[in-house]
């Protein structure tokens, strides 16, 4: 068993020099790609990359860290010899090496991500930095670095500590300084420029245009710098820096306003002095004629507002009665819930009955509409099923402002009205209306003191449709009240609704 763990040893060894020397051949192999490529054009070309705004992936730091390992290993490499016995190869050099540029890469993409500073003279950083560069520089041969054990750990421990000061304490620690840097420059921008709204309001004031004219370009400058400063300050006082620079903007804007009219202003009046003065005597004949010119355009003037403002009000008036009209047709949210109760019950129609000679005026006016309605906008209803005392009832129950269709085509009401001489005529109306927003819904007639009704679809699941579908029922009917069952539309019926109206 001894000798085969000898061979296989023998032969892992093997294995392995063979493997050192692929992966050594491999390191030659980049550094003589990399020939002709100076190490500014790497350094260029890593800063480029790093101040990208598409963030750069591990891969692609890996390999701009061996490429400049590679450029900084050529003048240390030569053909291979066989010296004394290497403390690192050349493989363990090029990891070595690519290991701490890609760090250096990685440190210098996060520098990238915040503002450079100046650090403050507490901090050891600058020393860590220049005793590395002391230990590379040191061991610096021409083909091998021969490091000592104790420099190596030098090494790891400088760089560990670096590494470690950058991520744990330095990022946040500039980060707040940063930020405490520009909130005193925002501060100290914005309180120059208010300084400058002052002087240059005051300069206006006194008529100096050219020193307010010069203030304002000054103006301009700071506003830009502060719009650009306010980007970059975003710990929770974006929005009130947006709101500063603002108002600071709108505040120059008024001034350049001012400036401008103040210089037509004076400009106008010294063309009009000058004008006066040549035309003076002229002004004086033609003064009374112009007096009365005036004085009847002014009239002429009045009029046609104060008929543009009647006119713009009334047909303001009639948008607005128009819009509130079309709102009322905004239908229940669960109005499928209705329409099925509905058809479940096979309520396809709905009617309204009304005298004849009242057929002209819903035709001209586009509709049925409360008897509230109409009295407020002076539709005048030429014979009115109801009297004082039904209007009364009405009033009573909060029913004036709607109109009141039944389930049935017999409602006993007809009766009475047709015996007292109405010419009474039926419009069937679209069960659409049932389903909008303010439509309510009683079990008897809705001027009955024993009614019940809403909008809910509870309401229209109390109406009894088996007594409303019934015809000519009599008094002593138990169905005859619910008979009576009414739909209460709010304010207007299109006539769109009215699905017999040409009919008549």
């Amino acid at each position: 068993m001894k000798i085969f763990d000898w061979i296989r040893g023998y032969f892992d060894k093997v294995r392995s020099r063979f493997r050192k020397k692929k992966q050594e051949q491999d390191v030659r192999d980049r550094i003589v790609k990399t020939k002709g490529t100076s190490q500014e054009e790497v350094k260029a070309s890593i800063e480029e990359k790093v101040r990208q705004e598409e963030p750069l992936t591990t891969a692609e730091i890996l390999e701009l860290a061996e490429t400049q390992a590679a450029i900084e290993l050529q003048g240390h490499i030569t053909s291979p010899k066989k010296i004394r016995k290497r403390v690192f190869d050349l493989v363990e050099i090029e990891q070595e090496v690519t290991a701490l540029n890609k760090k250096l890469i990685e440190v210098q993409i996060k520098q990238n991500q915040i503002e450079p500073i100046r650090f403050p003279q507490n901090y050891s950083t600058d020393k860590d930095i220049e005793e590395l560069e002391q230990i590379l520089q040191k061991h610096d041969n021409k083909q091998n670095l021969v490091l000592s054990t104790s420099a190596i750990d030098k090494l790891k421990s400088r760089f560990g500590q670096f590494d470690k000061f950058l991520q744990e304490r330095v990022l946040v620690g500039i980060y707040r300084i940063r930020e405490v840097e520009r909130a005193k420059e925002f501060k100290k921008f914005k309180h120059e420029i208010e300084a400058l709204h002052v002087q240059v309001n005051k300069q206006i004031d006194q008529e100096d245009f050219q020193s307010a004219k010069l203030a304002i370009r000054k103006l301009e400058v700071l506003l830009k710098s502060i719009q650009a400063l306010s980007v970059k300050i975003i710990q929770g006082k974006a929005k009130e820096n947006n709101r500063v620079v603002s108002n600071l903007v709108s505040k120059t804007v008024e001034l350049k306003r001012k400036l401008s009219f103040r210089e037509t202003e004076i400009e106008a009046k010294r063309q009009a002095e000058e004008l006066k003065r040549q035309q003076e005597e002229a002004e004086r004949r033609q003064l009374a004629e112009e007096a009365r010119r005036k004085e009847e355009r002014q009239r002429r003037e009045q009029v046609a507002l104060i008929q543009r403002q009647q006119e713009e009000a009334k047909r303001k008036k009639e948008e607005d009665k128009k819009q509130g009209l079309q709102r009322l047709l905004s239908k229940k949210s669960n109005w499928q819930n209705y329409a099925q109760i509905l058809q479940e019950n096979e309520i396809t129609t709905l009617y309204h009955f009304t005298d004849r000679v009242n057929i002209a005026s819903i035709k001209q006016n586009k509709g049925l509409y409360s008897w509230r309605y109409c009295d407020l906008n002076n539709i005048s209803i030429i014979k009115s099923g109801g009297d004082t005392l039904s209007r009364g009832l009405d009033t009573k129950y909060n029913l004036q402002d709607f109109v009141r269709l039944s389930f049935c085509d017999d409602h006993p009401m007809q009766y009475r009205l047709s015996q007292s001489g109405y010419d009474l005529v039926l419009l069937k109306i679209n069960i659409e209306v049932a389903y909008l927003e303010n439509t309510r819904f009683s079990d008897i007639n809705a001027t009955d003191s024993n009614h019940r009704q809403g909008s809910s679809i509870e309401d229209l699941k109390r109406i009894r449709f088996s007594a409303t579908k019934k015809n000519y029922v009599r008094k002593d009917d138990p169905d005859f009240k619910f008979h009576q069952a009414e739909v209460l539309v709010k304010t207007w019926i299109p006539i769109e609704c009215i699905t017999n109206i040409n009919q008549f």
